[in-house]
């Protein structure tokens, strides 16, 4: 059996054609979808149809589904604060047949020796957000642009020198162990025993360097049980797609939450932490409580974060 292994597509239609054109190319049987289908790019709608129509796949839910759920049955009179515009554009262009797919997702899937879930944090604890994070990647290196072998490389390096991570991992069952959320790719194979653990990064809004590049994974798995893992990247012109974005009503609803997203996608490179600690402080050094953040302060804070960073 061939898997095409995807995850984190944020609304990002074109990276998701893309990838799954890539897929049928290599001959995939079935799809894992492992959460995050919407939030950042402008076609939400689009990508969970593309992916209803798909028959063979297993498909859990993110922690962006969680978001838009807890929107259901609100007062959307009150939604006038800024920080939120980007999950309230969200809801309203979702189809109801669409969003009762994605928020009944299940957080986990377990079937045989495959176990899905939205974030490592699930198997193996924080260890990976908080070693080779995208946070933590894009404070070592602002400036650095990564390639398929560096970014390699920085994820071994981390890894070989984690007690932590080598500590849980060996007490995971023999298996295959999915999942995504940090938007950086990589795969380990323990050495001696039959646990392989796989990020298939980002489709829509790869955080690890690698610029104009989506990332997904074929997993082949032989009837004898043998696993070969392939972590596949294609092209993918980003300046095209930034371009496209700005013409959406997303970028009108949502300018600032777009923009900051923007930067992303032609960094490749997370910078949605360093503005929300930029936001919170704004709002602190004004005497402002108010959370969500209100529009004008939202704002802002986007533009104090500009000036911080030299943009």
């Amino acid at each position: 059996m061939r898997y095409a292994v995807i995850s984190d597509i944020h609304g990002n239609y074109p990276a998701l054609k893309a990838v799954l054109d890539d897929a049928a190319k290599e001959g995939a049987d079935r799809y894992i979808f492992a959460g995050d289908y919407m939030i950042s790019g402008p076609y939400p709608d689009r990508c969970i149809s593309e992916i209803r129509n798909i028959k063979d796949k297993y498909m859990i839910r993110g922690n962006e589904e969680r978001y838009i759920a807890d929107l259901d049955g609100r007062d959307q009179s009150k939604w006038t604060d800024g920080q939120m515009q980007i999950s309230y554009y969200v809801y309203r262009n979702l189809s109801r047949d669409n969003f009762d797919l994605v928020t009944d997702l299940p957080l986990r899937i377990d079937d045989g020796n495959i176990h899905i879930a939205h974030s490592s944090a699930e198997f193996i604890g924080d260890i990976e957000m908080s070693s080779w994070g995208p946070g933590i990647l894009a404070r070592e290196y602002p400036l650095k642009s990564f390639d398929e072998e560096s970014l390699r490389q920085y994820v071994a390096y981390k890894i070989s020198g984690d007690g932590a991570f080598s500590a849980a991992v060996d007490k995971l069952t023999d298996g295959i162990y999915i999942f995504g959320h940090t938007h950086m790719q990589w795969s380990y194979r323990h050495k001696d025993r039959e646990i392989c653990l796989i990020n298939p990064g980002s489709c829509g809004l790869p955080l690890d360097g690698i610029k104009n590049s989506i990332p997904y994974t074929i997993l082949d798995i032989s009837d004898d049980g043998k696993v070969t893992i392939r972590q596949r990247r294609i092209f993918f012109d980003m300046e095209k797609y930034t371009e496209e974005l700005k013409k959406t009503d997303q970028y009108k609803e949502a300018n600032v939450w777009s923009k900051v997203i923007i930067t992303e996608l032609l960094t490749a490179k997370d910078h949605l932490i360093s503005f929300i600690d930029c936001v919170g402080s704004y709002a602190d050094s004004i005497g402002d409580l108010r959370r969500p953040y209100a529009v004008d302060t939202w704002e802002e804070g986007y533009n104090v974060w500009r000036k911080e960073n030299g943009s």
